[in-house]
């Protein structure tokens, strides 16, 4: 397999982050400033661990709590716990609400993320139903797990069920966009879906 090095791989690499990715998440928020002091945060698809790395930065005492279906994450803080689990399970949002020292208040994350992505397959009408399965799942999630006002920001892929999914999300938040950050991948179909104010006005 062909190995990519590029700018901001070397750049991650040059400030021990595990991944480029981290890159993606620090353009959405200078753009849209979702990350704050105290928050606590879900971080979907999170290994290996780069975007719980830098909001570990930004939150101060604040908590993340990261969810994959890797077996760990190496993240030594005291502020993050680790919970391998299928985000299709439909026992997600129970043992994720409480999960991560959300014992008494499951609906208690500020911002949930996610960069989960599907193994792709090349063909791209089966990347992006599968893509945009996540997705759903992740909003699933928000609506049981995301505090009034909340945040959601998840990676989608383009294709033709993409709007029809967006516009239907429109009427549970205040804003909604779609963004794609300059580090991703020229050749990439990601974008990011960045959904403010949950319950909310625009």
């Amino acid at each position: 397999m062909r190995k990519v090095r590029d700018h901001y791989s070397k750049r991650a690499k040059a400030e021990q982050y595990w991944a480029r990715s981290v890159y993606k998440l620090i353009e959405i928020d200078l753009k849209f400033h979702l990350i704050r002091r105290g928050m606590r945060v879900l971080d979907i698809g999170c290994a290996p661990g780069s975007w719980s790395q830098h909001i570990l930065k930004q939150v101060g005492d604040g908590h993340i709590t990261g969810i994959d279906l890797a077996p760990s994450v190496n993240i030594g803080d005291s502020r993050f716990t680790y919970m391998q689990v299928d985000i299709l399970d439909p026992d997600t949002v129970l043992n994720v609400g409480y999960g991560g020292g959300n014992e008494t208040d499951p609906s208690s994350y500020d911002l949930i993320l996610s960069d989960a992505a599907p193994k792709t397959t090349g063909n791209k009408f089966s990347d992006s139903q599968n893509s945009l399965r996540l997705v759903r799942a992740v909003y699933e999630i928000s609506r049981a797990l995301l505090k009034g006002g909340g945040s959601v920001v998840a990676k989608v892929f383009q294709g033709e069920d993409l709007k029809a999914f967006v516009d239907s999300i429109r009427k549970d938040f205040g804003k909604v966009d779609l963004f794609k950050p300059k580090s991703s991948r020229a050749e990439s179909r990601e974008l990011y879906i960045i959904a403010r104010n949950w319950g909310g006005q625009a």
